[in-house]
């Protein structure tokens, strides 16, 4: 049987070691595409993860009795509190090297143009600018976009409920929402110029998904529709590097917003943890937007993993920690 764990924690740095611990013990034997012929399987499970208090228990300095809160310093000198483990050094180079801006403020979005190998894709973008198809996506996708044939408008029912086709002497009309009207007695081709058009071409919408998770949560705090999502089925099927977070739910209950997240596949000892960085500053976002508290940060892995050539470094650190719990 396949691996599935479940993991209830209060703070970000017990859920990952427990993780870490659990993934080790009862994961599965796989192998990646990513492998080297030396390394052994990577540890795979299903994981869904549930934290209760994502903002409690930041990491605190290991010197002197008090121990305060550490403040990691970006390199675009923002100073956050973290949550995780010290021990994660993954973690703390990525707030330092700017990935909470990275999630929040796109600071990197102009290297999806800008670069012309690195980011394939930015998290922001996908959230925060969503579009079916970008011109980015071209070089590892095309798509021939064909213009309608009128007997497919002149059948669809739901068109004619609404009113979006009318009958104006013997014509039969197409009204668009933009006020353009297509008489459907003639081929559409012929009245717009075209036959068919590459998606390449076409400045397609782009839309904040964060913004209408606010709005629709403002205008029905029962709703069960406010998610975002990243994939994009036209170009990341076909991507060597499609993006590992899917999709973004919240909720609120008990007067408290809840977020889920789901995730294609993760690195359980690299990126977990800067991810949940990231995502639990979106849920912050949000909950202040609605002048509300914070609940449960909720996490789902399709695969969550550590990667074979890593599980003597992660066995290690848990042993290393385990020593110095004991003394």
């Amino acid at each position: 049987m396949a691996s599935v764990i479940y993991i209830e924690s209060e703070d970000v740095g017990t859920a990952w070691l427990e993780a870490l611990r659990r993934v080790l013990e009862e994961g599965d034997d796989i192998s990646t595409e990513y492998d080297k012929e030396s390394d052994i399987p990577s540890k795979d499970s299903t994981v869904l993860i549930k934290i209760n208090n994502p903002f409690s228990n930041p990491i605190r300095s290991r010197r002197g009795k008090e121990k305060k809160i550490l403040k990691i310093r970006s390199k675009f000198g923002n100073s956050y509190e973290v949550y995780g483990n010290l021990a994660d050094i993954f973690l703390i180079g990525s707030v330092q090297s700017g990935y909470i801006e990275e999630i929040l403020d796109g600071v990197n979005d102009h290297y999806l143009w800008d670069s012309s190998q690195s980011f394939p894709y930015s998290y922001h973008d996908r959230i925060y600018n969503y579009s079916a198809f970008s011109l980015e996506d071209s070089v590892k996708k095309e798509h021939a976009v064909k213009v309608l044939d009128k007997e497919q408008v002149k059948k669809h029912e739901k068109l004619k409920f609404a009113k979006r086709i009318y009958k104006s002497g013997e014509k039969e009309i197409w009204k668009l929402q933009n006020g353009i009207e297509i008489d459907l007695n003639r081929e559409i081709s012929e009245q717009i110029g075209i036959e068919s058009i590459s998606l390449s071409l076409l400045n397609l919408p782009r839309i904040n998904q964060i913004d209408n998770i606010i709005k629709k949560l403002k205008e029905n705090p029962n709703t069960r529709r406010a998610q975002a999502t990243t994939w994009r089925p036209y170009v990341d099927p076909y991507s060597e590097d499609p993006p590992c977070l899917q999709r973004l739910f919240f909720r609120i209950k008990n007067e408290k917003l809840i977020m889920q997240t789901c995730w294609r596949s993760r690195d359980l000892f690299k990126a977990w943890a800067p991810n949940v960085n990231g995502m639990i500053r979106i849920q912050k976002f949000i909950a202040d937007e609605m002048n509300m508290q914070l609940g449960e940060y909720i996490d789902f892995s399709n695969s969550l993993h550590v990667y074979g050539k890593d599980i003597k470094e992660v066995r290690e650190l848990l042993n290393s920690l385990n020593q110095r719990e004991r003394t």
